[in-house]
């Protein structure tokens, strides 16, 4: 992971020092995500992420952006109805994302590109009404996660601006496991709203 945090340090240290059409900032926000292939649905896990980005203009209208983030995902499952069961598993990610963004109009832009997570040491918990589930042979999750991330922003300001995106892994995080819970392939999947500082 420290190798992941060093180049993207680099990298916005280079951008900003070699081009003025380099900028930079710091970004914070909310997440609602769920995991396909767990017999639930909805985005009820919420969650933070917070992270930095440096991005550059080729022309007025069209750029890349380079982000590193944390962000917590992963679903979740709360009793109601007298009904006892429950669920939540607690992922927690450093993703890198690549982006092209294209501003539409003066106010509105939007962005599309590949994004890889890391998961973090001590991740992946999962418990039910009965508690943390530690089943020797429950499958892990994958040490990355690919996914594909889209979203629309808008200038509220020169530095401030805000953004709604969604993202979903196009490789699976997890295998099945059909003695349980999880009946195919698992998939993240995340809604997240932030609000941005560009300097």
């Amino acid at each position: 992971m420290k190798k992941y945090i060093i180049l993207f340090l680099f990298l916005c240290y280079f951008a900003n020092a070699h081009a003025q059409k380099f900028k930079g900032g710091l970004f914070a926000g909310i997440a609602a995500s769920q995991i396909s292939g767990d017999q639930l649905s909805g985005f009820n896990k919420p969650g933070l992420f917070a992270g930095a980005f440096t991005n550059i203009v080729f022309k007025e209208k069209y750029g890349l952006q380079l982000e590193l983030y944390y962000i917590q995902k992963g679903s979740r499952k709360v009793a109601k109805n007298g009904n006892i069961d429950t669920y939540k598993l607690n992922l927690q990610y450093m993703e890198m994302p690549i982006l092209f963004k294209w501003q539409i109009v003066k106010r509105f832009y939007i962005e599309v590109g590949p994004a890889v997570g890391v998961l973090m040491k001590n991740s992946g918990v999962e418990k039910d009404y009965g508690g943390v589930y530690t089943a020797p042979d429950r499958p892990v999750f994958n040490r990355f996660d690919y996914s594909i991330v889209g979203g629309l922003g808008v200038n509220l300001s020169t530095h401030f601006k805000v953004n709604l995106r969604g993202e979903s892994s196009f490789v699976p995080v997890r295998k099945p496991d059909f003695s349980w819970r999880l009946d195919r392939w698992q998939y993240n999947s995340s809604i997240l709203l932030s609000l941005i500082y560009e300097i």
